[in-house]
């Protein structure tokens, strides 16, 4: 009990360090952005915003076991050798739920999905409107991977085996995904975010369930982080390629039918039991990335 709360203190001051860091850039950003101040942040300091997560997992896990527990969280990307079947879900998983969400939306609203409207030509607009934006999609999902990377060291490398271990696999994964969705919150008032034009009850909804989704494979991929950060990837690639954000759609239709399938692939994961918790194997050092053939 008592390491178990120790983990838990671990985990908050975690948390702590990641907001602090991350808002303390973004939300002078975000009010310059706005006009309310007049101040220019460097441009390294802005680098510093997306990596907080992994400075807090890898500080808090030199505090609690050094060298060793460091090696722990970072040798959890290395974990690749699992059955290819997780590949699959991990890369396409996501793409094909939104695939059918858009198909309900438009079918609800009498119109034929077009595949080619996308949030793509805002992220690159010198990207020609004559060519498909489909093009973009694997240098898109391999630069994604990368950048996925500082996050889930943080919310799943560090925090979810410490609040599994002590709350189960189900409450843990509400409460990361929380506190993931509520990370992102300065975005919503920096005009240049995607997130600036999306409901945040909306976003905070996606990702609490979306949370359970990643608890599902990262227990299921004996702890890798590697796989959480394609999957993440793909999350991210979904929503950029198709039509789904409201930029894009005018509407929050297709975005909120996308949450219900997503919520309702969640439901169907706890209710049958899937998001398994072995603590001891996630909380301990993998010398030998293990190999998972479900």
């Amino acid at each position: 009990m008592r390491a178990r709360d120790s983990a838990l203190r671990s985990v908050a001051t975690f948390y702590l360090l990641a907001f602090a860091v991350s808002w303390s850039i973004e939300i002078p950003q975000a009010a310059a952005a706005r006009g309310l101040i007049h101040v220019q942040l460097p441009l390294a300091v802005g680098f510093l915003s997306p990596l907080a997560p992994i400075l807090a997992a890898m500080v808090m896990s030199w505090r609690e076991g050094g060298t060793t527990e460091l090696k722990r969280l970072l040798g959890s990307f290395l974990i690749w050798r699992v059955a290819a079947g997780w590949y699959v879900v991990v890369v396409l998983g996501f793409p094909l739920l939104a695939l059918v969400a858009v198909t309900l939306g438009f079918v609800a609203g009498g119109h034929r999905p077009d595949l080619n409207a996308s949030y793509v030509h805002n992220l690159f607009p010198q990207f020609s409107r004559s060519l498909s934006p489909w093009l973009l999609f694997l240098p898109f999902l391999l630069f994604s991977i990368v950048t996925s990377v500082p996050e889930e060291a943080g919310w799943r490398g560090f925090a979810l085996p410490r609040m599994q271990r002590s709350w189960g696999p189900f409450l843990a994964s509400l409460v990361v995904g929380s506190l993931w969705g509520l990370w992102h919150l300065p975005l919503f008032f920096y005009p240049q975010a995607v997130q600036s034009g999306i409901s945040f009850p909306l976003f905070f909804a996606g990702t609490v369930s979306t949370s359970i989704l990643f608890t599902w494979v990262f227990n299921a991929t004996g702890g890798s982080l590697l796989m959480v950060s394609i999957l993440h990837s793909s999350f991210n690639a979904a929503d950029v390629f198709l039509p789904l954000l409201p930029q894009v759609t005018g509407t929050t239709l297709q975005l909120l039918i996308y949450l219900v399938v997503i919520s309702a692939v969640a439901i169907i994961l706890v209710f049958i039991g899937r998001l398994r918790f072995d603590g001891d194997h996630l909380l301990t050092t993998p010398h030998e990335p293990p190999v998972f053939e479900e």
